[in-house]
């Protein structure tokens, strides 16, 4: 599942040039360093903020996006907030337009107690239900304008975004140094793909998007480099909810990708059709992204806005095998708490298609517990598990109750005949 990428239409923001044009070193008043806990929930850096000095948040930390954004306009609403003008804004794939409102100077207190002033994007109303299709309850995005100017040193191991003035950071001889491109206030660095087909067996060079608010590996757009090739035991997916509605595409395993000495073989990787050639001015053409499930291998991360530099430490199980889904399920969470779980769609010839499990299905029990024990990611876990595994669900289908199991499988191996 992931975020996908929200383009802001060139004009939109033409006008503004004081848009957020401001470093963010108000972010460390007189010292050099600050410290904002975070919570890693279902792949995404989670902050706690207060915004307008009251109301409680919970952000998504994500450097794939330029712009902080609320998910919709009901609290701006109810403050009576004014709003300073529409704009459109489109989803990656650029063929859906909707609407948000530009406010400024709103006040947002950080967990240290800072507050700050910054300019939003308030969208018309939630079109990504990211509490549904990823189980947690967040309000919106910090983009990477919000921290401007500093080096926004992610400790994973920690679980804290550690902000520092560029003039003074300093790293230890553990870290690694790469050089990124920051553009519209993003970072991208050159990584390398080797696809699996034999066809195209050559590495080919990606401009990849550093992106904590995509939870997944890699994302690759096909028609970025005529050399791309999908695996060729890709199957169709649901990659997530964007800006526009479902998003689609291929998942497959990749040979080879990676940046300089950090790479995988045979990894998971989506793969999404979108013609970049229609990209518009103000965004940045990119083969695309790496996400929070290859950067959250490192135990610390560092990306100097300033300088232009990554800094990189791998944990110790950097090289640990990716799981991935093996059921052909896809769920969403509804209802108090998020703790109804739904089937939302389900791939044709998986274990769950063949066992009769179909969309609109309540998960009801996992072996002998009741879902409500279970988290959206906790449940989905379950169904990455080991080829083989026999899974047991008890499925409410309107007014009758079924008990089902299929037994995990591989779906992205050829198929025996």
């Amino acid at each position: 599942m992931l975020r996908t990428i929200i383009a802001i239409i060139s004009f939109t923001l033409a006008a503004q040039s004081s848009f957020g044009q401001q470093l963010a070193r108000d972010l460390l008043g007189d010292k050099e360093e600050i410290h904002l806990p975070f919570k890693m929930q279902n792949g995404f850096i989670v902050l706690d903020i207060q915004f307008n000095r009251f109301f409680p948040l919970r952000m998504i930390f994500d450097t794939g996006a330029e712009h902080t954004i609320l998910f919709d306009k009901t609290l701006t609403d109810l403050l009576n907030i004014p709003y300073e003008r529409e704009i459109r804004v489109m989803g990656s794939d650029l063929s859906v337009e909707m609407y948000a409102q530009i406010v400024r100077n709103i006040s947002f207190t950080l967990s240290n107690e800072t507050v700050v002033k910054r300019d939003i994007i308030v969208l018309n109303e939630d079109y990504i239900h990211l509490n549904e299709n990823h189980g947690i309850d967040v309000n919106g995005i910090i983009g990477g304008e919000f921290f401007k100017g500093l080096v926004v040193h992610i400790n994973y191991r920690k679980r804290r975004i550690e902000l520092y003035n560029p003039d003074t950071y300093q790293t230890d001889k553990k870290f690694s140094q790469h050089e990124i491109s920051i553009e519209h206030f993003k970072p991208y660095i050159v990584g390398n793909y080797v696809s699996s087909s034999t066809e195209a067996s050559d590495t080919v060079q990606l401009k990849l998007l550093l992106d904590t608010g995509a939870a997944i590996t890699y994302l690759i757009f096909i028609d970025s480099d005529t050399s791309i090739v999908a695996p060729a035991h890709a199957i169709t997916g649901h990659l997530g909810k964007g800006l526009g509605g479902d998003i689609f595409g291929l998942v497959g395993k990749s040979r080879y990708i990676g940046i300089e000495q950090y790479g995988f073989n045979e990894v998971i990787t989506y793969f999404q059709d979108v013609d970049t050639s229609q990209y518009i001015q103000s965004a940045v053409n990119r083969s695309g992204l790496i996400g929070n499930d290859v950067l959250s291998r490192f135990d610390e991360l560092a990306i100097d806005y300033t300088h232009q530099l990554l800094y990189l430490k791998p944990s110790k199980n950097y090289n640990k095998e990716f799981k991935y889904d093996k059921s052909g399920i896809n769920m969403i969470a509804m209802g108090p708490n998020l703790k109804q779980y739904y089937v939302s769609s389900v791939l044709i010839d998986s274990p769950a298609y063949e066992c009769g499990i179909r969309p609109g299905d309540l998960i009801k029990r996992y072996g002998w517990w009741s879902t409500r024990w279970y988290s959206l990611e906790g449940l989905s876990n379950r169904l990455c598990g080991d080829e083989g595994k026999e899974i047991k669900l008890t499925i409410q289908r309107e007014d009758e109750k079924l008990k089902k199991s299929f037994i995990l499988r591989d779906l992205l191996k050829a198929k025996k005949d």
